[in-house]
């Protein structure tokens, strides 16, 4: 198995048209045997742009239906529900072997000058890049630091449910669609370890061993212009957990304050039970 990099998941990410609303894509599963849902959703955000060229991505909700395996190719294919002059709303639903295994909402538009305009951060100054820790998730070209937080896997290290994660991408992508994919796929990283760190004695290092953890929806919202330079800060909110379900808000802005995207996530947070266990860790939701 080759090293992922940050270069190869952008090209995971650019699926292949096979014709104006088809598309076919592989996967980079970092050694499990399960595709992550954000990269399914990176790669639908990139199939609606390609098969609307000339309108942006604003908003895609996905719904992460069945496991994904990434040792067989994945369909896209993108079905307008209304394309009119100023917006196209589609799905487009990414299969294996002809069965659904997730569904995504896409509503595209063409940007129109601003009436009035409200894009900067508003709450408490973050400490910034340089007094984070280096908190390891490898793929070279990408750095990953967060905010008060030594090691985000261990169930010791206890906080409110709010996570500051700052992120560098070297490089970052010249075209549109494929920026949109790379901020919506860290969307599906960190949210359950928000959720986790108010609990002690429970962390992330417990999924896929004596929890069952995954993300079961993700809403990203993007806000023109999606461009920047530099760290992204990925602020996220548990705003609720119960009923083995959790639910995160989040924004992703620039350094200097900018607004690129809001995004929200439920996952399901369950005790592993034996149908679950039974199933290879590498392979478990």
């Amino acid at each position: 198995m080759s090293e992922s990099t940050l270069l190869g998941l952008l090209d995971v990410f650019d699926v292949t048209a096979l014709d104006d609303l088809s598309y076919e894509g592989g996967s980079d599963a970092g050694g499990r045997q399960v595709v992550d849902g954000s990269q399914l959703l990176a790669q639908s955000v990139v199939a609606a742009a390609k098969a609307f060229p000339d309108l942006s991505v604003r908003t895609a909700q996905a719904m992460f239906a069945t496991a994904t395996r990434p040792d067989e190719p994945i369909s896209f294919t993108v079905a307008p529900l209304r394309a009119g002059s100023s917006f196209v709303f589609a799905t487009v639903t990414a299969a294996q072997g002809g069965v659904p295994k997730t569904t995504v909402n896409v509503l595209l538009d063409r940007p129109q000058p601003d009436v009035v305009r409200r894009d900067r951060w508003t709450g408490p100054p973050p400490q910034g890049p340089e007094a984070a820790y280096d908190s390891p998730m490898p793929l070279p070209g990408r750095t990953l630091r967060i905010e008060g937080v030594r090691d985000r896997n261990d169930p010791a290290e206890t906080g409110p449910p709010l996570l500051d994660a700052w992120l560098r991408y070297l490089p970052i992508p010249d075209r549109a669609d494929l920026r949109r994919a790379l901020l919506a796929h860290f969307t599906g990283h960190l949210s359950i370890a928000t959720t986790l760190r108010a609990h002690p004695g429970i962390g992330p290092a417990q999924a896929h061993h004596t929890l069952s953890t995954a993300p079961l929806t993700i809403s990203v919202h993007f806000h023109e212009p999606v461009e920047w330079d530099g760290w992204l800060r990925y602020h996220h909110e548990s705003t609720y957990v119960g009923a083995g379900m959790s639910h995160v808000r989040g924004q992703i802005l620039t350094r200097g304050g900018r607004l690129l995207a809001s995004f929200t996530q439920d996952a399901m947070i369950r005790t592993l039970g034996e149908r679950a266990a039974a199933v290879p860790a590498a392979a478990r939701l």
